[in-house]
């Protein structure tokens, strides 16, 4: 088996939302792909916006590097308002109706990823934090705390355990804005 290469990634925990497993929750993004041709990831928060995202992405993309979400399991339950968002604007002005319904709890910003899959080998010590006051921190130390998504490039450790993670592609427009 041919191990795919990560290089620079976006790292987010994720979990089950209102009682919804995160295996439902990876069923229901399946299904989003179906019908909007990209599935979205929604988040809030400060250290990810849309266009810093987009800006992250577009350089990795001049570095040859193809940009990935990486979605690490956490068993904490979140509890949010479950609604669909009706828009989306992928420069904070525009904004365009979604081609079929999409389920985001509680979110101001989503990523735009295809093909999620799992990824058995992934070592949270091959990477370092892009960005914010952990930049050059090993993704390891980073995630302990509290925080539940950062940017990050590979920076091979292998002094590290195998965890499995789930690995989608991040496409155009790579994260957008949000609006109910």
């Amino acid at each position: 088996m041919i191990l795919e290469k990560l290089e620079d990634i976006i790292v987010m925990k994720v979990g089950p939302h209102n009682d919804m497993s995160l295996d439902k929750i990876i069923e229901s993004k399946n299904k989003e792909e179906i019908g909007n041709g990209v599935h979205y990831w929604g988040y809030s928060g400060v250290f990810c916006r849309p266009n810093r995202v987009q800006n992250f992405c577009k350089e990795s993309i001049l570095n040859g590097n193809s940009p990935k979400l990486v979605l690490i399991e956490t068993k904490s339950s979140y509890n949010s308002n479950i609604g669909f968002i009706n828009e989306y604007s992928d420069d904070n002005i525009n904004y365009k109706k979604f081609k079929s319904p999409v389920q985001l709890q509680g979110a101001q910003f989503s990523f735009v990823a295809k093909n999620i899959r799992e990824y058995d080998n992934f070592k949270l010590n091959d990477f370092v934090v892009v960005g914010g006051k952990n930049n050059g921190k090993v993704l390891r130390e980073h995630l302990k705390f509290k925080v539940n998504k950062c940017f990050a490039k590979y920076n091979e450790d292998s002094n590290d355990e195998e965890i499995k993670v789930l690995v989608a592609d991040l496409v155009e427009p790579y994260a957008v804005w949000l609006k109910e």
